[in-house]
């Protein structure tokens, strides 16, 4: 009895040291298309942590974080990308392409994500996360799922790691608004798909800890 007993204990530990840090994140989907923001609204809104916000992509908002759906070579001079250079400055590619030179020898495949400083302390963090191999490329299936998954589990590696701040917020501008190839159609149903990967992700952990 003691032995299933310590067993159980361990296990409920084993799972308490993976899990911690683990943090809620509210994602705020930015459009400034009311169309758009309709079809997100009729579509995501039953999803935990995720809200339709009418607005600009970046301008005037506040986040820990915003997700840059950008291409594996941290070009931010055209389309969505280059938001992200007007909102933050220049020397934000500089910095991107410093730490893809250094860590992915000058490519980050889709698929993989890093966070990188802004130095805007209204919105601290980028998570670069492409979404196409190549800058100006506007693919007729955007891989969008494997950008926003990846994005998500950066984020949720940061928390764990208990880096810091925490990242409790984050921006997910509209690709659609900016890249006119992507169709907020298809967009819309690979960010459910990846939103609720990463929902289901936490939720197995959660119930394993109360059944132990």
């Amino acid at each position: 009895m003691c032995d299933q007993m310590d067993g159980k204990s361990n296990l409920a530990g084993k799972i308490a040291a993976s899990t911690s840090g683990w943090r809620p994140v509210q994602i705020q989907l930015r459009t400034s298309v009311a169309a758009n923001a309709a079809m997100y609204r009729a579509l995501l809104s039953d999803l935990p942590g995720l809200s339709i916000v009418s607005g600009p992509l970046l301008d005037g908002c506040v986040a820990d974080a915003v997700i840059a759906p950008t291409n594996s070579f941290g070009y931010l001079d055209a389309g969505i990308d280059s938001a992200f250079a007007r909102r933050f400055g220049p020397r934000l590619q500089r910095a991107l392409q410093e730490r893809i030179a250094c860590e992915f020898d000058a490519e980050l495949p889709v698929g993989q994500a890093i966070i990188i400083p802004t130095g805007d302390f209204t919105m601290p963090f980028m998570v670069a996360a492409p979404a196409t191999q190549f800058p100006g490329y506007i693919s007729a299936e955007p891989l969008v799922y494997s950008a926003l998954h990846a994005a998500l589990q950066a984020v949720n590696a940061w928390n764990i790691a208990d880096e810091w701040p925490p990242i409790e917020s984050i921006v997910l501008p509209d690709m659609a608004r900016e890249a006119h190839g992507w169709r907020a159609e298809t967009l819309v149903l690979q960010v459910r798909e990846a939103l609720e990967a990463w929902n289901r992700a936490h939720a197995r952990p959660e119930q394993q800890s109360r059944a132990a």
